[in-house]
């Protein structure tokens, strides 16, 4: 269920702090950082007892019927649809923008209910329904005082290494896939980034990049957004994550993942008199500076990577090639890009 409350998220996690760890990890709730309009979201599976005197908006109950409450002033309104309806209640967008004061979501509202909240079923899909609610909300929250609804990413970029050959045939398959729009750029040292200019947001996995030859390191996701963070990825999809500042407070302890990462990454990168120092930066949740430009240093790669994630108008220009054509395209095609 995704919740959006005037408290502060030290309330909510008061709110919060009696329900007991489930089972299941995808369970867990989240509290996000609150909204100068003195709004907070958060995402909680169980039922909890929350103050009355709370305004608030809850979205999402699995199953049939569809619900949405909401609470202004101590009364509440509970909205309700079958997942057969054609759809939501008329004046339910209405009654969400009135109850948020926030006139400029009854929009963003109608169009995210009646796309994503009509039919699902099941946990999962309830879960990437509201994940899509938060994303066509989020013009409006900039422009509405919103809370942020979900741990967002706005920029991100893959991080390989390879020599000039591995690095030309990934440009020239980028170059014939245009409709995947990735670019390479590379910043020294046999490293290179992997983005796409146009969906900064949404970055290249490493499967993207088996077609060329050399395809035998970890690769490494940087990214910004509600925080930073970093992802190891081998070559067989197994993934190691990383998040700091994101000012999102989850109920489960993470420490044994993020020790797990830093031994991770040492290994991966052979990190030697910095381990000590590599695993500190993994365990700590908010770092002073950039933890991104730490992180880098300790893996002896390139700060040249964070022009390209950051989009500084510094930052080296893409690896410019032709995309190879004719008989020749199709050869290079047919044996996965290899020359």
């Amino acid at each position: 269920m995704l919740l959006i409350a005037r408290a502060s998220q030290d309330e909510i996690l008061a709110a919060f702090a009696p329900l007991p760890l489930p089972d299941d990890p995808d369970r867990t709730w989240h509290v996000g950082p609150t909204a100068p309009s003195g709004w907070t979201a958060a995402r909680v599976e169980e039922e909890v007892a929350l103050p009355e005197t709370w305004d608030l908006v809850l979205l999402g109950e699995v199953g049939d019927p569809r619900v949405v409450r909401v609470r202004t002033g101590g009364a509440e309104r509970r909205y309700a649809w079958s997942i057969h309806d054609g759809s939501i209640p008329a004046e339910v967008p209405a009654a969400i923008a009135s109850t948020l004061g926030m006139p400029d979501t009854e929009a963003p509202f109608r169009l995210a209910l009646e796309e994503h909240l009509l039919g699902e079923t099941t946990a999962e899909e309830e879960d990437l329904a509201l994940s899509q609610v938060a994303e066509a909300l989020g013009g409006a929250r900039s422009r509405s005082g919103l809370p942020e609804l979900e741990n967002d990413t706005f920029r991100e970029v893959l991080l390989d290494r390879g020599d000039a050959s591995r690095r030309r045939d990934l440009a020239e398959q980028f170059a014939y896939d245009e409709d995947e729009g990735w670019v390479l750029t590379e910043i020294g040292g046999d490293w290179f980034t992997v983005h796409s200019p146009d969906t900064p947001e949404l970055g290249a996995g490493p499967f993207d990049l088996d077609d060329a030859s050399g395809a035998d390191h970890p690769v490494l996701v940087l990214w910004r957004g509600s925080g930073s963070g970093a992802v190891l990825e081998d070559r067989e999809d197994l993934m190691e994550l990383i998040m700091w500042n994101t000012g999102w407070v989850e109920q489960n302890d993470d420490s044994a993942e993020r020790a797990t990462t830093g031994e991770a990454l040492v290994e991966a990168f052979g990190v030697g008199e910095g381990a000590r120092r590599l695993h500190d930066l993994c365990a700590a949740r908010t770092v002073d500076g950039d933890p991104l430009a730490q992180l880098l240093e300790l893996l002896d790669i390139p700060r040249t990577a964070l022009l390209v994630l950051d989009d500084d108008p510094s930052a080296p220009e893409p690896l410019s090639v032709d995309a190879p054509g004719g008989f020749l395209r199709g050869v290079r095609r047919l044996f996965g890009g290899r020359g």
